[in-house]
């Protein structure tokens, strides 16, 4: 929209321009649209312009302006409400004025007359025509007495039914339309926001979208009404109508109830999900004014986004039927997926048959309010309910619910939330008795990695796209069965390929990799071909997910296997070098190549190739073929002592795709992983003196005086570094 002001409004302009700027709190303002942390002067805060994962947006009050960071949006808070708003600036200062209460009165282009104000835009039609929807509705509803009876059996007082504006849109075909009409107001604006409907005929007129329903005005945070959503009162199959699409209403980023749950929201208050328009008035009503509700919808990233500058945290109490469990799990995937420090979903379960309406009518406030406090993770509610679907005294119920729980605990991001879990219910794997408490657990937590690896929304049976989550609350398929693998299926994916490619390049058959990092015909330099140690057997049709490891390894081989990958790396290798000696690993494979690192020079970059130490391992194993000597068993020991180095360096390479440690390379990693290999080799020597103090044959009090001092001297040495031994 184009103004024109002469010289005297254009300084009366600039004069309420600095009197809202002076009056508005630019931290409290933008609060109102994402959560804000004091930083110094500044304060921080995700981005409400796009999908921040960390905070990158800054607001600096002394100044007036904000920036983010990440995307590039600036201003002050003109431009603020401009762009969060979708106004222009005229109407944004005068959102603000009304805001700041600072008198504000438009005119005409060019006309100081009071008497002939602007032409309203588009948007002020359309929210002018919702609230003349709203004057009809609630003119028609005290005409009623059927929509006031129908109230009044659910319970809804009438001061609640004022605050929340609920009106009656009578059974007529035409009556809004005819009342617009009578306004003399914008009929063709008012089918665009859905108010009503054009009939099939150009030219014929139009008739009334919501008709013979109870009418729920939907406001904005201003407390402006955008939209209408409309319960049946007859025998529509269309229970509830939602008003379409609009550039007022956008149901992915709209919650009913939020304009009034906002004010009581904060980091101890968190918003409770309840299903529709009665529910959220009932709840308000009973005091749980921090119930919200979704518009027909499931859950949306912008819903998220909304919500979660109030509280990181959020309680989801829908019905307990299908639908309701469905829509529960899709929420709180997406509440988990925005990636915002603390994010938490906890699940309100309700008495059988009982919903937020039913159970506040009949004056149940304290049993609410234990099924919020009691409000269980979401974690917790899925393996509760995979628990009662199986028998789990019986074998083939633990593994039917094993098969279910292992999708579920991947969805958890750190290694301790999943260890926890899996300590209780290790009772559920079927080698439980025979491998005992820690093989079991360490084999589940490498199932749960290796799950999560190719774990995505469309996986768990939620829609990646905007548009896909916008469908209807029943619509959730079931998230996709885990089948614990058998030996022959190692080397499958869990898409029911097999995996023909190892997860590194194969040599080339000049035994070496090209720069390019492409492999070449599948032959050794020996000429014989190159095999995985878990090359797919199992049928190609096989759903089964492989394990990230074919053997159970234990505490310290995964140690052992981390701290050599590691030494590979720059950031690594004179830190493991200068605290860790080789005698300190387990398998005599894996002594060999720390040593064999520890002497390979490194490249310019400062670390050493893992593939080019393959490429030498591989001639130097063709070399050994062809010089073999017959009947040397020293040659034939060394040989084998070889081919064990060269295998285990393939096994790094192959796992080092699984992440067996589970856990990002750090410090602390390192330390942890070279102190459980100490340990180890404390426990080994503490072994090996018992054995040799208890074997048959009796030992002299020399020989025993000798084993003790060699164990203590062992025990005193694994206490210091390689470094401070040598000295």
């Amino acid at each position: 929209m184009n103004l024109c002001f002469n010289k005297g409004m254009e300084r009366d302009l600039q004069d309420i321009k600095e009197e809202v700027r002076a009056r508005v709190d630019l931290v409290e303002l933008i609060g109102n649209y994402t959560r804000l942390k004091r930083a110094g002067k500044n304060w921080t805060g995700l981005c409400p312009f796009h999908a921040d994962k960390k905070p990158s947006f800054s607001v600096s009050p002394s100044i007036g302006i904000y920036k983010c960071w990440s995307c590039g949006e600036s201003g002050d808070l003109f431009k603020f409400v401009q762009k969060k708003e979708n106004l222009e600036f005229i109407e944004a200062l005068e959102f603000l004025a009304r805001k700041a209460g600072v008198e504000f009165e438009r005119r005409a282009p060019g006309s100081n007359d009071p008497a002939h104000p602007e032409k309203p835009s588009e948007r002020e039609e359309a929210l002018e025509l919702n609230r003349v929807a709203v004057e009809f509705f609630l003119e028609r509803f005290f005409k009623s007495e059927f929509a006031q009876e129908y109230l009044n059996n659910r319970g809804i007082h009438r001061t609640t039914q004022e605050q929340f504006g609920i009106g009656f849109a009578p059974p007529e075909w035409e009556a809004l339309t005819l009342h617009l009409q009578h306004k003399r107001l914008n009929v063709t604006l008012a089918a665009r926001i859905g108010l009503i409907k054009p009939r099939k005929e150009e030219g014929a007129g139009f008739y009334d979208a919501f008709r013979n329903r109870l009418m729920f005005p939907i406001f904005d945070l201003s407390g402006r009404v955008i939209a209408f959503g409309g319960r049946a009162l007859g025998d529509d199959p269309a229970k509830y109508l939602n008003s379409e699409q609009s550039a007022l209403f956008d149901k992915s980023r709209t919650l009913y109830g939020l304009n009034f749950a906002r004010k009581k929201l904060s980091a101890d208050v968190s918003p409770v999900f309840v299903e529709g328009y009665v529910d959220v008035v009932q709840a308000h009503q009973a005091g749980f004014t921090q119930c919200i509700a979704t518009l027909g919808t499931s859950m949306t990233e912008q819903h998220a986004q909304m919500l979660v500058r109030y509280s990181p945290k959020v309680i989801i109490c829908y019905d307990s039927d299908n639908a309701g469990i469905k829509a529960t799990l899709r929420g709180a995937s997406v509440w988990e997926s925005i990636g915002v420090n603390g994010a938490e979903v906890r699940v309100a379960v309700l008495p059988p048959g009982d919903d937020p309406d039913s159970i506040l009518r009949r004056g149940d406030i304290a049993g609410f309010q234990k099924a919020l406090d009691a409000a269980s993770p979401r974690i917790d509610f899925e393996i509760e309910l995979v628990r009662r679907k199986h028998d789990t005294n019986t074998d083939a119920g633990k593994l039917g619910a094993l098969q279910e729980i292992i999708p579920i605990l991947a969805t958890l991001s750190t290694y301790l939330d999943r260890a926890r879990y899996v300590q209780n219910l290790v009772s559920l794997h079927p080698l439980y008795h025979s491998y005992g408490l820690a093989r079991v657990t360490e084999q589940m937590l490498s199932d749960i990695a290796h799950y999560a690896q190719n774990l995505s929304a469309r996986d768990r049976g939620y829609p990646e796209t905007h548009q896909q989550n916008g469908g209807t609350l029943s619509t959730n398929p079931e998230p996709p069965l885990f089948r614990p693998p058998s030996a022959d299926q190692w080397g499958s994916t869990g898409n029911g390929q097999n995996q023909s490619q190892p997860p590194y390049p194969r040599p080339p058959q000049n035994g070496g990799f090209s720069r390019n990092g492409q492999s070449g015909q599948n032959l050794r330099r020996d000429g014989k071909p190159w095999k995985r140690r878990d090359e797919p057997t199992g049928p190609p049709t096989d759903p089964s997910v492989p394990p990230a490891t074919p053997p159970i390894l234990t505490r310290a081989e995964k140690a052992e296997r981390q701290i050599l990958r590691a030494l590979f790396t720059i950031e690594w290798r004179s830190y493991i070098l200068s605290r860790l000696h080789q005698e300190y690993l387990i398998s005599e494979a894996g002594k060999r190549l720390y040593e064999r690192i520890s002497r390979t020079p490194a490249n310019e970059e400062g670390k050493v190739e893992e593939r080019s130490l393959l490429s030498l391992l591989e001639h130097e194993e063709a070399h050994r073929e062809s010089v073999k000597v017959p009947d040397d068993p020293y040659a034939e020991e060394e040989n084998q002592l070889f081919f064990a180095e060269s295998r285990f360096l393939r096994q790094l390479m192959e796992e080092s795709s699984f992440g067996l440690a589970n856990e990002p390379l750090s410090e602390a990693t390192v330390q942890d992983c070279i102190r459980i290999l100490q340990g180890d080799r404390q426990e080994r020597e503490h072994r090996n003196l018992a054995t040799l103090l208890h074997q048959g044959s009796p030992l002299s009090e020399e020989e025993r005086r000798d084993a003790i001092r060699r164990y203590q001297e062992q025990a005193r040495q694994s206490k210091t570094s390689p470094d401070e031994k040598t000295k």
